[in-house]
């Protein structure tokens, strides 16, 4: 059976809408493969407290891990919304479409939200984001199994941050680990 835009539209969950909105941020640009498009929701689940309620992130091998988004990607490229190729997830003509007409669900301040995230986000290597996540959420890293290669990188991938301008000083050597003042005589190195 075949639905029409204006029925999917109409039956998407909110999990859905959230994820068409995340793609289509940053002018329908990619979400570089699982691990970004898993910690790009999770920020914006953090901020938007119903898309973290309905996703409910958990602790996994990655980080913060929605089964719950996982499973809402797959239903939106089943239904042709979503494109999955080598350079990420991408929306669909469709995917646009059913986008312009459940947009407005979110709050002016939410989509800046989304969009924010993913300008932070697109051009970070998947081990910058994940220092970010690891040690801004560490609750969410119990079950890693790269924790201990991304803590042994945290001061590099740190100054990485900064010097790309997405973390403060301040920010960037709480990354690293390390007081301001250390950090800026490493930074001077």
């Amino acid at each position: 059976m075949e639905f029409t835009l204006d029925e999917i539209a109409d039956s998407l969950p909110h999990l859905g809408v959230a994820i068409l909105h995340l793609l289509h941020a940053g002018g329908n640009s990619a979400v570089r493969g699982d691990v970004l498009f898993q910690k790009e929701l999770f920020l914006i689940g953090d901020y938007i407290e119903q898309v973290g309620d309905d996703a409910d992130f958990t602790p996994h091998i990655f980080g913060p891990y929605s089964e719950a988004a996982e499973v809402a990607l797959g239903e939106l490229i089943s239904l042709g919304l979503v494109r999955r190729s080598e350079g990420g997830y991408t929306l669909t003509p469709d995917g646009v479409r059913v986008w312009e007409k459940v947009c407005s669900v979110f709050h002016t301040e939410e989509s800046g939200a989304i969009e924010d995230f993913k300008v932070f986000i697109n051009d970070l290597s998947v081990d910058e984001v994940l220092l970010f996540v690891y040690i801004t959420y560490p609750e969410y890293t119990r079950e890693s199994a790269r924790l201990r290669d991304i803590l042994k990188k945290r001061v590099p991938l740190s100054a990485s941050l900064y010097r790309k301008g997405k973390v403060s000083l301040e920010k960037a050597a709480f990354l690293a680990g390390m007081n301001i003042e250390s950090y800026l005589d490493y930074l001077k190195r």
